[in-house]
């Protein structure tokens, strides 16, 4: 995927096009300040973006797994317990 680079000022300037382009194009919007040529921040799509949470979701999940892969859980124990304690409580 191509994405189109635009100073702080060009942002700025023209972000409500840049808001529609990064829409209609599917195509980030990666804005820098040109004087220190930092990265500033970007304009995603919606679709890109939630992209992007799901991917970040993934890797909390395994993140989360890794953390406590040494409790040996019983994840449809755990389930299943969750469940019944929640339809306990609505009783």
């Amino acid at each position: 995927m191509t994405a189109k680079r635009v100073s702080v000022a060009e942002g700025k300037r023209d972000f409500t096009q840049l808001l529609k382009e990064a829409r209609e194009k599917q195509m980030p919007i990666l804005i820098f300040n040109e004087r220190e040529d930092e990265f500033a921040g970007a304009i995603l799509s919606p679709q890109e973006y939630e992209r992007y949470e799901k991917l970040n979701a993934c890797f909390e999940a395994l993140r989360l797994s890794k953390k406590f892969e040494h409790l040996a859980l019983n994840v449809p124990e755990l389930v299943r317990r969750s469940r019944q304690e929640l339809e306990e409580r609505a009783s």
